[in-house]
């Protein structure tokens, strides 16, 4: 088993599904579900990439809990032990019903958020940052360079 595979399994051992349904269009009642999965009262649906994960979308249920910045520290010692890093795009947007109770970031908010948990930020535009974090010990030249890459 690869150490992404074993992430993977550690992460749906620690978490459970939570299904969430996302409109396609506003004019017609037609739905996707999001597979995020769900640690202490906050989701976040994750890609299992070649070589790294990535955090597609990140939402806590019960905003200024604690629980988001638990499941971030998860997502990093999970990226610390099996030397994956962690990839995504720090953005704000209007979460799916159920809608959270509480006031959620703005994007200086969330910005200072990953900042504050070890992640590198890149901006891509006012609305957008890029954001990474790799593990202290992994070698790295070569996957963050695939990673930057990509993300042009």
């Amino acid at each position: 088993m690869s150490p992404l595979q074993q992430a993977q399994h550690e992460w749906e051992a620690s978490t459970t599904p939570h299904p969430k349904k996302h409109p396609l269009s506003k004019f017609r009642p037609e739905f996707r579900t999001h597979e995020f999965r769900q640690f202490g009262k906050a989701i976040v649906l994750l890609n299992w990439a070649e070589d790294r994960i990535e955090i597609t979308k990140f939402e806590t249920l019960q905003p200024g809990g604690g629980d988001a910045t638990r499941l971030i520290e998860f997502l990093k010692t999970l990226a610390d032990k099996y030397q994956i890093p962690l990839w995504g795009h720090a953005r704000i947007y209007e979460p799916d019903p159920p809608f959270p109770e509480g006031r959620l970031l703005t994007q200086e908010e969330l910005e200072a958020f990953y900042k504050k948990y070890g992640f590198e930020l890149r901006e891509i535009d006012s609305n957008t940052s890029e954001i990474s974090y790799f593990p202290p010990n992994r070698q790295l030249s070569n996957t963050k360079s695939k990673i930057a890459n990509q993300s042009v």
